[in-house]
């Protein structure tokens, strides 16, 4: 199948799913251990923070770094194991777009492949980081060299003046500072696109490393991320046209993202419920988690098997007798 063709991969990622009734388990499964973990961490905080409350004086001082401790440990154990669920959940979605057995157990591949993905993960991460600083230097530079510099120096130039060697320290009032930061924003503008032109090409060509690692089981995380990058080598914006295809999905993603803030995005527009801010911060995020799962349930199973069959579409192709086994008669 040609990846262009985004609406035969989305009437495709249909037909695939039509055979596979069991798919839908395995996102409401999918959808009930990441969200569930979610708000898990959210009532161990609060309950944490109710603890560290108690724990008063010099003789909780040992109970309270503990907690603390503790509290801050929770999101990362959390986002380590929906890593893992994540690759799972791929895992089986790659399955229904090869019209193979799924079921709810495929979701533990990715704990067997945990540490080749944390590697592939904290590779990723290196490179986006310096990709990053490496766009922010860029941008100040150019920044720097050019009539953009203008009205930032014209508010530092007075302040400068008044810096000696007895008084080195540079004294910014609201005011100044306002001043200091409206004539910023075309750096921030600048980094933003210089960021954005370095890192999106990038990221696009990383993109089907999961699918690799979920592909070939013997390969490492810097090998996963090399196999990426050559198969979508001349496929970037091919992809991109299928996410463009697949926007109904990350439109319901954004609004189930806003119910999370509604607390705060409310007063913005002038409306206050007549409930106290803590009852309303658990309100919207006991909404989000409903339309979240809702959005896991009904949209991610299309999308997911779309970028499936696109990974099919672009990988190399190996003999039969080469083909790949997802995972043992346990994961299946």
């Amino acid at each position: 199948m040609d990846i262009q063709n985004t609406k035969e991969i989305q009437a495709c990622a249909l037909r695939r799913l039509t055979d596979a009734p069991q798919a839908k388990r395995v996102a409401a499964v999918y959808a009930g251990v990441t969200l569930g973990l979610s708000a898990l961490v959210t009532l161990l905080g609060l309950l944490l923070d109710g603890m560290m409350s108690q724990a008063t004086g010099l003789s909780g001082m040992g109970r309270r770094t503990f907690l603390s401790s503790a509290q801050t440990m929770l999101p990362w154990v959390v986002t380590l194991v929906t890593m893992c669920v994540e690759l799972g959940y791929q895992a089986a979605m790659l399955r229904v777009c090869r019209g193979q057995y799924v079921s709810p157990q495929t979701l533990r591949l990715g704990f067997d492949r945990f540490w080749v993905l944390l590697r592939c993960i904290l590779l990723e991460g290196l490179i986006l980081f310096g990709i990053i600083f490496g766009s922010i230097y860029l941008a100040t530079m150019i920044f720097m060299m050019t009539p953009l510099s203008r009205q930032v120096m014209e508010v530092l130039t007075p302040i400068m003046e008044n810096v000696t060697l007895l008084s080195p320290e540079m004294v910014l009032d609201d005011a100044l500072y306002a001043q200091l930061m409206q004539a910023m924003i075309p750096a921030f503008v600048l980094c933003a696109i210089v960021i954005a032109a370095a890192a999106i090409p990038v990221l696009f060509r990383l993109r089907m490393s999961r699918f690799v690692l979920i592909d070939k089981p013997g390969i490492g995380a810097l090998g996963a991320l090399r196999e990426s990058r050559k198969m979508m080598k001349g496929n970037c914006m091919k992809l991109f046209k299928l996410d463009v295809r697949l926007w109904w999905y990350y439109g319901a993603e954004i609004l189930a993202s806003f119910l999370c803030y509604g607390d705060v995005l409310l007063p913005m527009v002038g409306i206050r419920l007549p409930i106290r801010d803590t009852v309303s911060y658990y309100l919207f995020f006991v909404l989000y988690l409903a339309a979240q799962f809702a959005v896991y349930y009904f949209l991610r199973n299309p999308a997911e098997v779309s970028y499936a069959i696109a990974y099919d579409a672009i990988r190399p192709k190996e003999p039969k007798t080469e083909g790949v086994v997802l995972g043992s008669i346990f994961q299946q």
